[in-house]
């Protein structure tokens, strides 16, 4: 069953590094199998065309039986009796940025803890292994949606700026070339940011980074004592202005809106459990959105 989600990885991405990727495992593990793949199947599967690669006839042959026997068994292995979530005491793994568990997953959890008091959630990831684990539910930005998979969008959340409250050098706004001058608090991350590309896209300048912190729910946290000011989402500077000393400041431009998506497996459509869990997550959701706006 292995060798068939690896050659299903290969013959989608048809590049190593990213089926690597996919399944989580290492260039040299994958280019291994490729090459159990290739004897039994006494064919090459994936060829060098020019600069990129490209599948053989045969490799084009196997993608839908293929398909077809991973969609069943993955269906086969997720079939169950009906949903009841008062008395269910199942289980739920859900992959996330520590934003949303902060802000949405909790809300969940606090929604369900009446009509639902013995089902369990679980945090599960990164969501690069969504495909490798047992993972349920996959919430992430609609810029990295899996196509794979099953999708809901889930409400907009706009972004706001934050900085401490003790900070004397920011007032209740600031101006474009203030806040572009201005250290920023930022979340580290190994690649360019959304809110990066989109400062550079907008205005030709990225924030300039005063100081990182490890994970984007500790941005607030860092602020106070601090000049620095941050961008984060409007639910997380609502969550943080409840419990520190953190306010909000007025920017003269309209900052960009994200939107995060929800995603399961074609093969969890039927899952009367799973079909519940997302119809909570929508709702309260929306709820947030609502109460928001």
């Amino acid at each position: 069953m292995n060798l068939l989600v690896a050659l299903d990885a290969i013959l989608t991405h048809q590049n190593i590094t990213r089926a690597s990727e996919r399944l989580c495992l290492s260039q040299s593990a994958t280019s291994g199998i490729l090459s159990r793949l290739r004897e039994h199947f006494d064919d090459e599967l994936v060829v060098r065309s020019g600069r990129s690669m490209a599948l053989t006839p045969l490799a084009e042959e196997l993608i839908v039986p293929l398909r077809a026997i991973l969609s069943d068994t993955e269906r086969l292995l997720s079939m169950r009796s009906a949903f009841d979530p008062a008395t269910s005491d199942r289980q739920f793994t859900i992959a996330c940025s520590d934003y949303v568990w902060a802000t949405l997953i909790l809300d969940i959890i606090s929604a369900l803890r009446e009509n639902a008091p013995s089902v369990d959630i679980f945090y599960r990831g990164p969501s690069t292994r969504f495909f490798k684990t047992d993972i349920d539910l996959l919430i992430i930005p609609d810029r990295f949606m899996l196509e794979d998979c099953h999708f809901e969008p889930l409400p907009p959340n706009s972004y706001t700026c934050i900085v401490w409250k003790g900070n004397e050098r920011i007032g209740k706004s600031i101006s474009l070339e203030e806040f572009l001058e201005a250290r920023h608090a930022q979340a580290f991350s190994e690649r360019t940011t959304f809110i990066e590309s989109w400062f550079l896209k907008q205005f030709g300048r990225a924030p300039r980074a005063g100081i990182t912190a490890p994970s984007f729910t500790l941005l607030p946290d860092a602020l106070v004592g601090t000049e620095f000011l941050a961008l984060v989402p409007k639910d997380l500077a609502n969550r943080a202005t409840s419990y520190l000393p953190i306010r909000t400041v007025s920017v003269p431009f309209e900052l960009p809106i994200m939107t995060d998506v929800l995603q399961w497996r074609r093969s969890h459509d039927r899952d009367p459990g799973l079909h519940w869990l997302r119809e909570q997550v929508v709702a309260v959701a929306n709820q947030r959105y609502t109460a928001a706006s």
